[in-house]
């Protein structure tokens, strides 16, 4: 039964869906509360589901696991079943796939109990096994290594462990940092997929030159070289995972056993009925653009259009959503096809995410852009002037209007306050020039169209044009501001 043991204040005060704080690897006291799965909604417990997998000995008890039953297609899958698929990935695998008690327990964790954690890490399975399968034939790995992120961070790129550990293949700082996986306030490169994933192929390497054997390569990455050889030792030179399983820390005893459970899982989940869900990105939709600038997510959304969750989320290495200036480069991932918008608009992006910019506005104040209001039901003119940080006095001027009186559905132009990036760019625009028609011809870009006229920018008619993409189609007419 998975318990969590749950800060004693928190539950006294009932606030169960706002508790962050999990005690691992301890012993239970009569002063902690114990809060089990079957009596309350743990939803909330998805948010950490990459550190419960990485830390087993607090997540099942194996002594009162009891014969295993799967139900697929209301026919039982019993033990006998499951042996037979387990000796069969052994016979295909230079990993020792044994079948016993801790391997059933961690496949009825990845079937049953965690059922849902599977479906997603299969649909992350389509951004992140491209990635490792490049680097593990690189470096002449076995292919079943691509599964052991599952078991480390449930592909989790932002994990972190109770111990410090971090990323996909939760990279210890020491550890990362021989592998120059460096970590700063701005970015933590144990997070980046690619840089991490190479690391993680180079320490393999090296694990299995010392041990050559897989399985102690995968007790000596979880518990460290020191743990692993003390238990040889202990055990008078024994060669195997198998033979020092026993001398292994807890959480090492089982890390083979969910190991096999979740090559046996990946390979078997169609007949557990178990289904992916939808991923926001492919691996093959993802390019790369080497920055060594500043630049800030806000900026960089507000300029591409593009939600900052989702640059995020493909650069989780960033750890205050900023890319600090640096005299080497930094590596941006962005879906393919932004990836031509940001070259175009890339001076900007890099401009209003200078500090220089921070510094020159942060005195400045704030202005004011004109927008269209919507009278709503129940509004005055008071309760609008004070949305719109004005006066009725500044409606009514700004409006010709010499009554308070309001009425739903009418329009009302108000000016707001702003210090977005883009709106003071229009402002900017809007003044002195001339508005010409251009036709797109094939072939034409942004950039193309821009050097055709003296002292336009992309910016310029992007702006002209309410913030124009830059795919452009053959025959489109776009305004351009002739100065």
């Amino acid at each position: 039964m998975l318990k969590l043991v749950i800060n004693s204040m928190f539950y006294k005060l009932g606030l169960l869906s706002a508790v962050t704080v999990f005690c691992f690897g301890r012993t239970f006291s009569q002063k902690d509360s114990v809060v089990s799965v079957e009596r309350f909604d743990l939803s909330f417990v998805d948010e950490y589901d990459s550190i419960l997998v990485a830390h087993f000995r607090a997540l099942w008890d194996f002594r009162n696991e009891g014969e295993l039953k799967l139900e697929v297609n209301n026919d039982t899958i019993n033990a006998e079943l499951l042996e037979k698929r387990i000796k069969e990935l052994n016979e295909s695998s230079p990993f020792d796939f044994r079948y016993n008690t801790p391997t059933k327990s961690m496949v009825n964790l990845y079937i049953n109990k965690r059922k849902r954690l599977t479906e997603k890490m299969l649909s992350y399975k389509e951004l992140y096994f491209p990635l490792f399968e490049e680097q593990l034939i690189k470096y002449n790995l076995p292919l079943e290594l691509k599964y052991l992120p599952i078991v480390e961070s449930a592909l989790n790129p932002r994990a972190r462990s109770r111990v410090g550990a971090g990323g996909l293949w939760q990279f210890m700082p020491c550890t990362g940092e021989m592998y120059n996986l460096t970590i700063d306030s701005y970015v933590d490169k144990r997070c980046d997929p690619y840089l991490a994933t190479e690391a993680a192929c180079k320490y393999l390497s090296f694990l299995h030159e010392i041990y050559a054997d897989w399985n102690l390569v995968l007790a000596a990455y979880n518990a460290g070289m020191g743990n692993v050889n003390k238990a040889i030792r202990r055990a008078g030179g024994a060669p195997t995972y198998w033979e020092i399983r026993h001398l292994l820390p807890r959480e090492t005893q089982n890390y083979v056993p969910a190991f096999t459970a979740i090559n046996y899982t990946m390979k078997y989940y169609k007949e557990h009925g178990i289904v992916a869900k939808p991923i926001k990105f492919l691996d093959l939709e993802i390019d790369t653009i080497h920055v060594c600038k500043r630049i800030e997510f806000d900026v960089l959304e507000e300029w591409l259009g593009y939600e900052q969750h989702k640059l995020r989320y493909l650069n989780p290495m960033f750890i205050n959503h900023v890319i600090p200036k640096t005299k080497d480069y930094y590596s941006l991932y962005l879906p393919v096809s932004l990836v031509g918008d940001f070259i175009l608009l890339e001076d900007s992006i890099y401009k209003y995410s200078s500090i220089e910019y921070k510094n020159y506005v942060a005195n400045d104040k704030f202005k004011r852009v004109q927008k269209t209001h919507i009278i709503k039901y129940g509004e005055t003119l008071q309760s609008i002037a004070n949305s719109y940080n004005c006066s009725p006095e500044d409606i009514k001027a700004w409006n010709n209007r010499t009554t308070d009186r309001v009425r739903k559905g009418r329009k009302l132009i108000v000016f707001e306050e702003t210090t977005s990036i883009k709106e003071l760019e229009e402002i900017a625009e809007k003044e002195d020039y001339k508005i010409s028609t251009y036709t797109v011809r094939k072939g034409d870009t942004l950039w193309d169209i821009a050097r055709k006229f003296p002292g336009v920018s992309v910016a310029n008619i992007k702006a002209a044009n309410g913030g124009l993409s830059s795919r452009l189609s053959n025959g489109q007419k776009i305004k351009i501001p002739v100065y």
